[in-house]
C-alpha cells in the first residue's frame, strides 16, 4: 500500500472530487487536495471482495463532494465478458459509495451515469488513459505533444495534437493495433513475452517457456525499482527482493541462483531491459504513423493543402507518466529524441503520480462541476 499527502499543481477548485482507478491488479484512489492512496488487488482472484477493499482504499480520504470512476478492471478472466465485468465493478462500488455521487468517465471524454455506464460497457471499459491523456494537456509545451504512461502492467502511447486527443481507436484491440496500447510494464509481464533467448556464458541459451520470472524481477535486480520484502506477487511467491529476483532470472536458463555469477544475472537482467526497451520505440514509431495517416487523409480531403509536404508527424515535448519512466527516458534515447520533457513524478511528486489516471479524471470531474 502506498499513500501521500501533497499539494496539487494545479488550481484550487470549490469542489472536492476523488478519483478511482479500478484496475485488474491495483487499485487506486486521488484526491483534488492532492492526497492520493493504492492497493495491490488482484481481481481475478477476489472481485468479491472489491467492494470492501474499496472502503479500505477510501478510509484516509479526505471529504468529497463525488466520485470520478475509471476503470480497467473489467477486461479480468473472472469476467466472462466486459459487460458483466464493468456491471460487477459497479455494484461492487455502489455497495461503498452511493450511486448518485458517482460519475463514470468514458473512454470518449464524456460521463455516464452508472446506469448508464452498465447499459453501456463499451464506453466506459478501459478509459483510464483518455482521462489521463487530457489532463496531460496542460502540462504540454507545445500543440503536438505525446503522452507516455508506463505502469506495472501496460504501457499507453497517446499522440496529442492541437490540444486534443490525435487517435482515433478507443478499445484495447484497436489500440494494440496502432501501437497506442502496449501490454508490458516494469512488474507483471512475463518475461517470455519479450525475449526468446539470452546469452549464457557467452552462447544464445533458449529461454524456458514458463513463468519463472517477471519484469519486476528485472527492475528489481538492476536496483531500478525499490525492494518489497513483504511483497510475495511474484512468480515463485516468494518476497520482491533483490536476492530472490536473482533465483527467478537464473530459472529462465535452466540454472538456479546459486550457480550464476552477479554478471551473468547483469546480463540476463540488461538484455531483458533492452528487449522491452525496443519494444515500446518501436510502438512510438506506429503511432507516430498511425498520426500521420490521419493527417495525411485530413490534407488530401482540402484542396488547399495538396501541395503540403508529406512528412512524418512529429512531436516537440513528451509527457512522462507512471512509475517506469526511466523506460521511457531509454526508449527515447534509442529514438535518438532530445526535445521537451514533463516528467509527472517531478510534477506531481511520486506517489500522486503513480495514481495519476485516478487524478486526472478528479480534476476533471472537479473542473466540470466547478465551472
Amino acid at each position: 500500500m502506498n499513500s501521500n499527502q501533497a499539494a496539487p499543481p494545479t488550481p484550487s477548485v470549490a469542489s472536492h472530487w476523488v478519483g478511482l482507478d479500478i484496475g485488474g491488479a491495483n487499485l487506486k484512489a486521488a484526491h483534488t487536495s492532492g492526497w492520493s492512496q493504492s492497493i495491490s488487488f488482484p481481481m481475478w482472484q477476489k472481485f468479491r471482495a472489491l467492494g470492501g477493499t474499496v472502503a479500505e482504499l477510501l478510509h484516509d480520504c479526505p471529504p468529497i463532494h463525488g466520485v470520478a470512476l475509471t476503470m480497467t478492471g473489467e477486461l479480468a478472466d473472472c469476467f466472462a465478458t466486459r459487460a458483466q465485468g464493468v456491471a460487477q465493478i459497479l455494484e461492487q462500488v455502489t455497495s461503498i459509495v452511493p450511486a448518485a455521487m458517482i460519475k463514470v468517465y468514458g473512454v470518449d471524454g464524456s460521463w455516464k451515469t452508472v446506469s448508464q455506464a452498465a447499459r453501456d460497457p463499451w464506453g466506459v471499459a478501459a478509459s483510464n488513459w483518455h482521462g489521463l491523456a487530457r489532463f496531460a494537456m496542460r502540462f504540454a509545451a507545445s500543440s503536438e505533444c505525446l503522452l507516455i504512461d508506463v505502469g506495472s502492467t501496460t504501457t499507453d502511447i497517446v499522440p496529442l495534437s492541437q490540444g486534443h486527443v490525435a487517435i482515433e481507436a478507443n478499445t484495447d484491440s484497436a489500440r494494440m493495433q496502432s501501437g497506442s496500447l502496449v501490454y508490458t510494464g516494469i512488474e507483471r509481464s512475463n518475461v517470455v513475452g519479450l525475449v526468446r533467448e539470452l546469452q549464457l556464458h557467452g552462447a544464445a541459451c533458449p529461454v524456458m517457456n514458463e513463468q519463472f520470472a517477471t519484469t519486476r524481477d528485472v527492475y528489481l535486480w538492476l536496483r531500478e525499482i525499490p525492494e518489497e520484502p513483504n511483497n510475495c506477487e511474484t512468480a515463485d511467491n516468494q518476497p520482491a527482493t533483490r536476492n530472490a529476483s536473482r533465483y527467478r532470472l537464473a530459472r529462465l536458463v535452466g540454472e538456479d541462483g546459486s550457480t550464476l555469477a552477479d554478471s551473468d544475472i547483469d546480463q540476463i537482467a540488461h538484455e531483458i531491459c533492452v528487449a522491452q526497451t525496443e519494444l515500446i520505440s518501436a510502438a512510438i514509431d506506429r503511432v507516430i504513423r498511425s498520426v500521420h495517416r490521419t493527417k495525411k487523409v485530413a490534407r488530401k480531403s482540402s484542396a488547399a493543402s495538396k501541395s503540403s509536404r508529406d512528412t512524418l508527424w512529429s512531436f516537440d515535448s513528451v509527457v512522462l507518466s507512471g512509475h517506469g519512466d526511466f523506460l521511457i527516458e531509454s526508449a527515447l534515447a534509442k529514438r535518438g529524441w532530445d526535445g521537451n520533457r514533463i516528467v509527472l513524478s517531478q510534477a506531481l511528486g511520486p506517489e500522486l503520480s503513480r495514481c495519476a489516471p485516478a487524478y486526472a479524471i478528479a480534476m476533471l470531474a472537479a473542473e466540470e462541476c466547478h465551472a
